[in-house]
């Protein structure tokens, strides 16, 4: 299966994803994930009601995570997950 999360162009809310991830500044990088973050809620939303798009409904969930790993990792926000 192609990897959409990163894939080149394929949907609109990759571009700030893939600005996110490349970010070296970490006070530019909050503003990155907050926008890769909207980006991503906005395109669930429109797909909420869709009977299709389950190929990028999976691909906006993987982004989702791969930016809580940015977070946790680069930004060092506490992990919420119970122990």
């Amino acid at each position: 299966m192609e990897n959409l999360v990163l894939d080149n162009n394929k949907f609109e809310w990759q571009k700030p994803l893939r600005e996110a991830l490349v970010e070296p500044n970490p006070d530019k990088l909050k503003e990155r994930v907050a926008e890769a973050e909207a980006a991503i809620f906005l395109r669930l939303q429109a797909l909420a009601q869709s009977p299709n798009g389950a190929v990028e409904k999976q691909a906006l969930q993987d982004a989702s995570q791969l930016l809580l790993s940015l977070k946790r990792e680069a930004l060092k926000f506490p992990d919420w997950r119970p122990e």
